[in-house]
């Protein structure tokens, strides 16, 4: 099964370790997970340099082979660039995401 999660909320929100847990136990048991971050969302696939290492955690989402989009309009409007993404992160525009809502079996907002 194709599962898709929408979020729009930054890394500090209850909703973006919600959608990360589940997108992790979707993947582990087996599931296609895509991901599109936009607005605040976009905050949690960027390389964290702190000296305490904080990560939203959508770096080990990456390494279990989920796909996560950012939207480009909302990182341009940030001033953020690609090099401040974690590497493996796509860039796409609205046309995209409503590609991948149309592709899931099952598609989750969290705005």
């Amino acid at each position: 099964m194709k599962i898709g999660f929408l979020l729009h909320k930054s890394p500090e929100h209850q909703d973006a370790q919600t959608v990360r847990r589940i997108a992790e136990s979707f993947v582990d048991t087996g599931h296609e997970v895509s991901i599109f971050l936009m607005e605040d969302g976009v905050l949690n696939a960027v390389i964290n340099h702190s000296s305490k290492g904080l990560s939203a955690g959508f770096d080990k989402l990456l390494s279990k082979g989920v796909k996560i989009a950012l939207c480009t309009y909302t990182t341009e409007i940030r001033g953020l660039s690609r090099d401040h993404f974690l590497k493996g992160i796509d860039f796409h525009s609205q046309y995209d995401l409503s590609r991948l809502v149309n592709e899931c079996d099952r598609f989750l907002s969290f705005v």
